[in-house]
């Protein structure tokens, strides 16, 4: 078994379980923010549950926010969720 190998959690929008882990490193926190920039359980929703569970499982592996590691981004755009 190969482990840097991806698998896909939504079908319809060919979303891998690393793309939720990469859009998790860049700030999404929720499937709010799945959805809004990948398409994730927008469409036959089958994938959710799936996906909530490896949103979670990224949010658990990144590291606790401390005051030094805090990132505001303020306005809206591309790339911007509000969860």
């Amino acid at each position: 078994m190969c482990l840097n190998s991806a698998m896909y959690v939504c079908l319809c929008k060919a979303v891998t379980d690393k793309d939720i882990q990469r859009a998790v490193q860049a700030g999404a926190s929720s499937m709010r923010c799945l959805r809004q920039e990948h398409g994730v359980a927008s469409q036959c929703g089958r994938c959710a549950g799936h996906a909530k569970e490896v949103l979670d499982d990224a949010l658990q592996q990144q590291a606790p926010v401390t005051e030094a590691t805090v990132t505001v981004v303020t306005g809206t755009g591309s790339g911007v969720c509000y969860p």
